[in-house]
């Protein structure tokens, strides 16, 4: 009797989300050295005023730091996995389980076909820039695991399908999750037997 082994592909961090959290980590940095020009300029310009301002910088001060740490370890926690019987993404806040049912087909594509730089503004261009000519994977649903407009709290934009539902995943070696993503699901579907369910649970 033929047994399915418990495999996992590697995990492939996601480029897009990484992106969104070196930003959020430059703007508390810019945050927190504005927030010590303004102990400076108080201290040295206006010390009769440092009792009073000292407590909002020092919240200040905490609320760039914690935003900073925040972003630095969730640029690394981002990842796409091929599991033995769904695909999985996961952010710090998400652990999204999508079983291969749900998928109807996986392609590649030129990312800034599906985003063309002309369509977008310039601070969308300046946020996509390191990626156009990039190679992505298109996973396509038959739907989503949650509502999108869940799903968008925790990923951004440009992770989703336009048209249909679908994931636009963005990763160093495309080829290698694209190989594992089609070897995974080919060895879930041929162990399907016909009123057996498999991946109960998962969404």
């Amino acid at each position: 009797m033929k047994t399915r082994r418990q495999k996992a592909g590697k995990r492939h961090p996601l480029l897009l989300y990484r992106r969104t959290m070196d930003r959020v980590l430059s703007a508390s940095v810019l945050l927190g050295f504005l927030i010590a020009l303004a102990w400076g300029w108080i201290y040295f310009g206006e010390p009769q005023r440092m009792p009073d301002a000292t407590p909002w910088l020092i919240a200040g001060g905490l609320v760039a730091l914690v935003f900073a740490f925040f972003a630095f370890l969730a640029r690394w926690m981002a990842y796409v996995q091929p599991r033995s019987d769904h695909l999985r993404v996961v952010t710090p806040f998400l652990n999204l389980k999508i079983s291969y049912r749900r998928i109807r087909s996986v392609h590649p594509s030129d990312f800034q076909q599906l985003f063309p730089p002309n369509d977008s503004s310039w601070s969308q261009r300046n946020f996509l820039e390191p990626f156009f000519g990039m190679t992505v994977v298109v996973v396509e649903l038959t739907s989503y695991p949650l509502k999108r407009s869940l799903l968008r709290l925790f990923l951004p934009r440009q992770m989703f399908s336009t048209g249909m539902p679908g994931l636009v995943l963005l990763v160093p070696d495309w080829m290698a999750l694209s190989t594992e993503l089609d070897s995974l699901q080919g060895l879930w579907m041929q162990f399907q037997k016909p009123g057996r369910k498999i991946g109960r649970g998962l969404l």
